[in-house]
């Protein structure tokens, strides 16, 4: 704006800041201008500034909210219990009984919910976007990509909110983690190379937090997890021109290739068994491809484990096995194995 300052949308809130053209940074902190203005769920504010300083907007609140809901192989949903809201991204606990979420309103922070205690808890709280929330194996500590001090680059801290956040890497380039090796020592991320774009490296989660490369193709790989014994890597391509789901032993990469998936699939999450990779279809589907792994790996036909109504958030799907009941829709296994998404609310 002419006044020198730049207007912003977040959480339904219209806020105003002062800028500097010259030295290209922000001066003074963010003011409230206007309340109960339309977001979308991508982060989009309807509103437009003229240049004598007139506004207008689309009066409402945060659009595209989502429930959280279990998801079982008939389709049948069983609602978490969490209240809708802007969910993006969601990670579920080693244990099983807490997930983070990534959620796209008030100011754009990680949550955690309790399935217990039923209790959702704000776990940052920086003005800067905090997003893609990942548990460390022992489910202390989470790792979260974050903008405070420009690229997304990486911090974590404790679960419990206790203590202070701490910086693991400092890049010009965007990062996000992925997924931790089943020791904790290292964890699995995106990286952003100029030349090849998107990329999947491995840091170490001792020392400096070093960073080698590990998967680095003229292609955009992302969203990569390691299977449960630590011998595998799923992750989405667009090697094939469509967004495909592949594996390739773990660190080794280049000693084998397998494309798993077969009309697109995007999103992949492994059962906690191992003997599963889970992932989303195009048509939104949650599709299930048996696998083998030890010496070689063997994936057989995709096969749809849910289909229902209604559309999974980017991101949001896990998956997790508790033997709390049995489940009739589950085949004859005495555990019961579940999908947790995050859908578009019904009206």
């Amino acid at each position: 704006m002419q006044t020198g300052h730049i207007v912003y949308g977040v959480a339904s809130t219209l806020r105003a800041i002062g800028f500097d053209p010259e030295r290209l940074v922000a001066a003074g902190n963010p003011v409230p201008v206007l309340e109960h203005v339309i977001t979308k769920s991508t982060g989009a504010v309807d509103f437009s500034v003229s240049r004598n300083g007139s506004l207008a907007y689309i009066s409402g609140d945060a659009q595209g909210a989502l429930t959280l809901v279990w998801v079982d192989r008939g389709g049948h949903e069983e609602p978490v219990g969490a209240p809708p809201r802007s969910y993006v991204y969601l990670r579920l606990s080693p244990d099983g009984q807490r997930v983070a979420l990534d959620i796209r309103d008030q100011e754009n922070d990680v949550w955690i919910w309790d399935f217990a205690r039923r209790v959702l808890t704000r776990l940052t709280t920086d003005p800067s976007l905090d997003q893609f929330p990942i548990w460390t194996p022992d489910g202390r500590r989470i790792v979260f990509a974050s903008s405070r001090a420009g690229a997304p680059n990486l911090l974590w801290q404790a679960a419990d909110g206790t203590g202070g956040v701490e910086r693991l890497t400092t890049s010009q380039g965007v990062q996000y983690p992925w997924a931790f090796t089943p020791d904790g020592k290292s964890l699995v991320i995106r990286d952003t190379d100029p030349t090849t774009l998107m990329d999947v490296s491995v840091i170490s989660m001792e020392g400096n937090h070093s960073s080698k490369p590990l998967i680095r193709t003229p292609f955009n790989e992302q969203n990569a997890e390691i299977s449960p014994d630590g011998r595998w890597i799923a992750y989405q391509s667009n090697e094939s021109s469509q967004e495909q789901v592949h594996v390739r032993p773990f660190p080794a990469v280049e000693a084998g290739h397998w494309q798993v998936s077969t009309g697109g699939g995007t999103r992949p999450v492994w059962a906690r068994n191992g003997r599963e990779l889970f992932y989303v279809d195009p048509r939104g589907r949650i599709m299930t491809v048996p696998v083998q792994g030890g010496s070689s790996f063997i994936a057989g036909n995709p096969t749809v484990a849910a289909e229902f109504v209604g559309a999974i958030s980017s991101s949001a799907l896990g998956a997790t096995t508790t033997s709390r009941r049995m489940d009739s829709a589950f085949s004859s296994s005495r555990a019961r194995h579940r999908q947790i998404s995050s859908r578009t609310r019904r009206s």
